[in-house]
């Protein structure tokens, strides 16, 4: 591992344990769903990354910080998103959650869980002027451009995989010890509000 490369994990690794819009998805999803909804939450993230770390080699990304009014078309949807699954949140936890010793509640589609965890990484532009002004830096005199773009980004994509399952598990214990539906209720209306916040600063911070 060269020294470059090295530096560059320390650096990613701050930055993919910050709180974010993925990590609070990641949270609702764990609460309701478990360990499969951490799997495939995570596991739509994980596509999105791809997707974003792929665009930015072949410089795709390089134009939405360029182009103000496709950054502005997705910050929108971004912001937009984020702010659904938060009111929705808060109106789930207007009911009173059954007791998860009771019974078990009903699973969700795969697709559905999938697509979240997707649209919440995939709809967020800062990821795409993140990886165009982060991944060059690291970028050696000499080596090819497109190979090491995609060895950072995917190195980068992997670690943050790996972090929100590490995560997402731990919530899934917690899980299992509050059962109280009280607690429930306010960790869904907690949730909901992280959600929607991360969602006004999506729209409203300049990036």
């Amino acid at each position: 591992m060269d020294s470059t490369l090295f530096a560059f994990i320390g650096v990613a690794l701050l930055l993919v344990v910050s709180p974010g819009p993925d990590m609070a998805v990641v949270t609702k999803n764990a609460l309701v769903h478990g360990r499969r909804g951490v799997v495939l939450t995570t596991s739509g993230i994980a596509l999105a990354l791809v997707i974003w770390v792929t665009a930015t080699a072949v410089g795709i990304a390089a134009v939405l910080r360029t182009s103000g009014e496709v950054l502005l078309a997705l910050k929108i949807v971004g912001a937009g998103y984020l702010a659904y699954l938060g009111v929705r949140t808060l109106l789930e936890s207007r009911s009173r959650p059954a007791d998860m010793l009771a019974e078990t509640p009903p699973a969700a589609p795969a697709p559905a869980v999938f697509r979240q965890g997707f649209l919440s990484a995939i709809s967020n532009p800062k990821l795409g002027v993140f990886f165009v002004t982060f991944l060059p830096q690291f970028v050696v005199p000499g080596q090819a451009p497109l190979p090491r773009l995609l060895e950072l980004g995917m190195t980068f994509a992997v670690m943050g995989w790996l972090w929100l399952n590490l995560y997402g598990l731990f919530v899934t214990r917690l899980r299992n010890v509050i059962t109280a539906p009280r607690v429930r209720q306010w960790m869904q209306r907690v949730t909901g509000v992280v959600l929607l916040g991360f969602g006004a600063r999506l729209a409203l911070e300049r990036i």
